[in-house]
């Protein structure tokens, strides 16, 4: 393969766009819930769960499973007590009687 100084460039000028969009794949899950460990990401992964819940009805702040906190993160029961957004959703989903 012949690659000139020109290709070199063109790929080295995406470089910053591509460590710029690797960084905001993980800014909801700092946000809320930090670095999670692997059991945790495959809980989350097991249950659905969502950082943005499209149905304003259904979110997390909204669930029986959820005791709110400051920053708009809480608790969540079903993830063992882990932070998640108050804006969020998964598939166990129980609205909250109050």
């Amino acid at each position: 393969m012949h690659t000139t100084r020109r290709s070199f460039m063109a790929v080295a000028g995406l470089a910053p766009l591509a460590l710029c969009l690797a960084g905001r794949a993980g800014a909801a899950e700092a946000h809320c819930g930090g670095d999670l460990p692997m059991s945790q990401k495959n809980r989350r992964s097991a249950l659905g769960y969502v950082e943005a819940s499209t149905d304003p009805q259904r979110r997390c702040g909204h669930c029986t499973f959820f005791t709110g906190g400051d920053s708009g993160c809480g608790a969540c029961q079903m993830l063992s007590g882990a932070q998640v957004s108050a804006q969020g959703v998964c598939n166990s989903f129980v609205v909250r009687q109050d």
